[in-house]
């Protein structure tokens, strides 16, 4: 059975062709004479085949038909055969016995399904069970899986279920289909999923805040992390938000980062925030404006991100010494 032909098959391999090729009930006749060791071996075989080429199926078919052209091929891939057709063939007994033994060496559903789930949220459901439980999942689960998944663990945390994937090197099929049916279970549908807005959204929470309360806020969090704390203060005024500041306050604002920053910006800004921002100049100036607006390749996407980034926070500023109107930030109005 070891031994290999000249297209690379095994014993096993071409056993699993045929049967496949064969009639259902020709196919269920041969199963029931194989012992249930052989049963086992061939469905794995069967699930590890895709579509065999017109050549190998020659070669294991060959001392049974004549001629092969125009006869139809597979119907089904092997993991298709192992899941739709193979339980028919084999008996009640037999099918309960070995499909499960087959199945939990074959089946990719755990893997796609684990694949559809944002791997933060399957981070999060493992984190709290323990490193050997965290490390069967994750070995379950698929490479790609496991890898994106396991970057959201702690450092220490990845480095110990690291080593325990690396000795682990079988468990009991009763355990493995536990861990996978928790999984699935408490992650539910695919798209079971709300948007919380991450760092985004909570800037903007905290940028309609009174001062007084935000401060602290702030404050305790920049000492935790004060990346955190700066990327939070950075977004919690966007320059979609200057649609409703008055053009009186943007003249000003504009005045002090300088016109090429503004114009800069402008070639990020959807084009009812560009009117709104020509108001700002004269009609002479507008027209000089927008014939530069009209070559987009002149500014990179850096640049133009940081241009915005210069204005918003002088509005923020700004925001800090008076009331202005229209922003939803900064001190409260009397």
């Amino acid at each position: 059975m070891s031994t290999v032909d000249e297209h690379g098959l095994s014993g096993v391999q071409k056993a699993a062709i045929l049967l496949m090729f064969l009639r259902k009930d020709l196919a269920a006749q041969l199963l029931r004479m194989l012992t249930k060791e052989e049963v086992q071996s061939v469905g794995i075989a069967m699930a590890e085949l895709d579509r065999p080429s017109k050549e190998k199926i020659e070669s294991v078919v060959r001392a049974f038909i004549e001629d092969l052209h125009g006869t139809a091929l597979f119907q089904h891939t092997g993991p298709d055969y192992v899941q739709s057709v193979l339980p028919d063939l084999l008996d009640d007994d037999r099918r309960n016995e070995i499909m499960p033994l087959i199945q939990r060496r074959v089946n990719k559903d755990f893997e796609i399904f684990v694949a559809n789930r944002q791997p933060g949220a399957v981070a999060a459901l493992l984190k709290e069970e323990q490193p050997q439980v965290q490390a069967v999942a994750l070995a379950l689960m698929g490479p790609i899986n496991a890898a994106k998944v396991l970057r959201f663990m702690d450092q220490h945390r990845q480095a110990e279920v690291t080593m325990r994937m690396s000795r682990l090197k079988q468990i009991p099929g009763d355990l493995a289909d536990d861990v996978m049916f928790a999984i699935r279970d408490a992650l539910g549908a695919v798209d079971d999923y709300v948007d919380l807005g991450g760092l985004d959204k909570t800037a903007r929470i905290l940028g309609k805040m009174r001062e007084g309360d935000r401060g602290p806020i702030l404050g305790a969090v920049e000492d935790e992390d004060p990346d955190l704390a700066e990327a939070l203060q950075k977004r919690m005024v966007r320059i979609e938000d200057l649609g409703n500041v008055s053009t009186r306050v943007l003249k000003d604002i504009f005045q002090d980062v300088g016109t090429e920053t503004v114009i800069t910006a402008m070639r990020g800004c959807p084009p009812d925030l560009i009117e709104h921002f020509m108001g700002c100049f004269s009609s002479r100036k507008q027209d000089e404006i927008r014939e530069d607006l009209e070559d987009p390749s002149r500014t990179s996407r850096a640049e133009i991100e940081k241009a915005k980034e210069q204005i918003v926070a002088e509005i923020m500023k700004l925001a800090t010494q008076e009331y202005v109107e229209g922003l939803g930030f900064g001190i409260e109005e009397e």
